[in-house]
């Protein structure tokens, strides 16, 4: 694999080309006060339990050592600050694994639901909702009283430029209730992440493995219409 490189740096913004097994231990100690990120939620085999998917995969249900270990390279390292918060996204058998996982390093362990007022794929009950789990440490930046845990926001599917890409007013919700300095998304996916840290005006560090996600992040980061975002999340 291309040992990894800066692929764009501006204003404050860097996103990094490579796998982030390798670039995380090179960023700065304490450097990141905000995790803003949509991981992989989890392998097939840990999570597929019916029809002939369950036949193909298995059905073992229960291991979930690839999501604990994914969030174990980002939470609790050197380069976050001793105050921060986290935004991880994950579905509901992720969240399974990831809450336990969580509650034992914060001290505020929450959930959100975003619910995107339309039906997805499923089963007999099709998904229309998805799973964020917010951490905090002791004396993190409060935020006022007036934020609920259900965010209802319909995606626009034509938009996407990535399969799991997150709608920016979505992100932008987030990244907008506290204050922070510097976002880290260790899975950058389209860079939705970085766009908003730009569109708020601070700093924010992105890594993504494939080259063509990474054209497209700089691409979204180099359009001078992003006023329209802010404009967008309030």
């Amino acid at each position: 694999m291309t040992e990894p490189y800066i692929y764009y740096e501006y204003d404050g913004i860097t996103l990094w080309r490579g796998d982030n097994r390798e670039v995380l231990p090179m960023l700065p100690p304490r450097s990141i006060d905000l995790v803003l990120t949509d991981p992989p939620y989890a392998a097939a085999a840990a999570t597929v339990t019916t029809g002939f998917q369950r036949d193909k995969w298995g059905g073992n249900w229960g291991d979930m050592s690839l999501v604990t270990l994914m969030a174990s390279q980002t939470i609790g390292q050197p380069f976050l600050a001793h105050q921060h918060q986290v935004y991880w996204f994950c579905d509901q058998f992720s969240f399974a694994a990831l809450v336990p996982f969580f509650f034992t390093r914060y001290a505020l362990v929450q959930s959100i639901v975003w619910d995107k007022d339309i039906l997805g794929v499923g089963g007999r009950y099709r998904k229309q909702t998805e799973l964020i789990i917010y951490a905090s440490t002791p004396k993190a930046p409060e935020m006022d009283k007036s934020h609920a845990d259900l965010i209802r926001l319909r995606p626009i599917y034509a938009d996407k430029q990535h399969p799991s890409e997150k709608p920016l007013p979505l992100i932008m919700q987030l990244a907008a209730a506290t204050d922070w300095t510097c976002a880290l998304d260790p899975y950058a996916g389209a860079g939705t992440t970085l766009v908003a840290a730009k569109a708020l005006g601070r700093q924010a560090v992105g890594i993504e493995v494939d080259e063509r996600y990474c054209e497209i992040i700089a691409s979204r980061l180099q359009q001078q219409a992003l006023p329209l975002a802010l404009e967008a999340a309030g």
